[in-house]
């Protein structure tokens, strides 16, 4: 709907959240708006529509994420550079994916390599979920990678 917000999330870490209205409907053949704004090196992995009480889970190509509060991503204008959404080093690698999540739900992490992992957004033992923590982060480690293995896709399901 027009009072919805979209979030967008960079390879690099940063993301930003905005009101739906501010996009005009456009044909296909147009270029469309900015919806972020991107350094040379950058490029948009993920989208979504936000909604009350949800949390964003952000996972790294060398297999770290993170739920970050979805209140914690602050409404901007429309084609800003937007916030810091992960901290990312040579060890946790570049973001891979960004997904909206409820607590009920459950990930899965799929590598280039061929290794899956099912795990619980929330489990009841607190050790064993992912970590909810700030938007500048590095996380948790969520999946244990071979030398040379790159996470490349997450999904999540109820």
């Amino acid at each position: 709907t027009d009072q919805s917000d979209v979030i967008l999330v960079t390879q690099k870490g940063q993301s930003i959240r905005f009101a739906v209205s501010t996009l005009r409907a456009s044909s296909r053949t147009s270029g469309g708006v900015r919806g972020i704004r991107l350094t040379p090196d950058d490029r948009v992995v993920s989208m979504d529509i936000a909604y009350p009480d949800a949390f964003f889970l952000v996972v790294t190509t060398e297999g770290f994420g993170k739920l970050t509060p979805v209140s914690e991503y602050p409404r901007q204008h429309r084609a800003g550079s937007g916030v810091r959404t992960f901290k990312f080093t040579e060890k946790t690698g570049e973001v891979v994916a960004a997904k909206l999540v409820s607590q009920s739900q459950e990930v899965i992490i799929i590598s280039a390599g061929g290794i899956v992992t099912r795990t619980p957004v929330k489990e009841k033992d607190p050790k064993k979920g992912i970590t909810i923590q700030g938007r500048s982060t590095q996380g948790v480690r969520l999946m244990k990678l071979s030398d040379g293995d790159k996470v490349v896709a997450i999904t999540c399901f109820d």
